[in-house]
C-alpha cells in the first residue's frame, strides 16, 4: 500500500471521495486484507473521535459572537499603543553597559602594550645577579648601544695563589664548565 492509496481511504472514510472512485476503491479494499484492517482502524478512529469531541455551544449567534470579536479588534486598533517609560537610571545603564565594556577593551589594550614594549626604558637593562659561593667571583659588562649583557664567572684563588680544587681533585673553574 502507498501513501496516495491510504489518502483515499482516509477520503472515503471522511465521506470525501467522488462517487465514481468510492466502487473502484472498493473493490481493490476487498482484494487487499491489509486495505481492509485500515478501514476498519480509520473507522474506529473517526468513531471514538467523534463521540468524545466536546461541543461547546455559544449563548448568542455566531454571527453576533464575531460581530464583538471584531468591535473589540477594531477598538483596540483605534487606541493608540503607549509605550511603557524607563526610569533614567535604566535608560543610561542600557548606555553605560558597552561603553565600559569598550572602555575596558582599551584599557587592557594599553596596558598590554606597556608590558611588552618599553623602547628606552633605563631600568629595562638592570640585572641583578647573585652569587651564592664564596670561591667564584664575577665581573659584569653592559653595552646599550649593542643591547647586551655579559656576566663572567671565575674562580677566586686562595691566599696561597692557588686555583682552589673541589673535593675530587678538578678545578673550581671546571665546575661550572660542565
Amino acid at each position: 500500500m502507498n501513501q496516495e492509496f491510504e489518502l483515499k481511504l482516509q477520503a472515503w472514510v471522511d465521506g470525501e471521495l467522488p462517487k465514481r472512485e468510492v466502487s473502484r476503491l472498493a473493490t481493490e479494499i476487498e482484494r487487499n486484507p491489509d486495505a481492509q484492517a485500515l478501514l476498519a482502524e480509520l473507522k474506529m478512529t473517526r468513531g471514538f473521535l467523534a463521540g468524545n469531541e466536546p461541543e461547546v455551544v455559544l449563548p448568542e449567534s455566531r454571527e453576533f459572537y464575531w460581530s464583538k470579536i471584531q468591535r473589540e479588534i477594531e477598538r483596540l486598533e483605534r487606541t493608540p499603543v503607549e509605550e511603557p517609560s524607563i526610569p533614567w537610571y535604566l535608560a543610561v545603564r542600557r548606555l553605560l553597559a558597552p561603553l565600559s565594556g569598550l572602555a575596558l577593551v582599551a584599557f587592557l589594550s594599553v596596558l598590554s602594550i606597556n608590558l611588552f614594549y618599553q623602547p628606552d626604558d633605563p631600568t629595562r637593562q638592570l640585572v641583578e645577579t647573585e652569587n651564592l659561593s664564596e670561591h667564584v667571583g664575577s665581573i659584569s659588562y653592559r653595552s646599550q648601544s649593542e643591547n647586551m649583557f655579559v656576566v663572567y664567572l671565575y674562580a677566586k684563588e686562595s691566599e696561597s695563589g692557588d686555583a682552589e680544587v673541589d673535593p675530587e681533585g678538578a678545578p673550581v673553574n671546571d665546575l661550572f664548565l660542565q
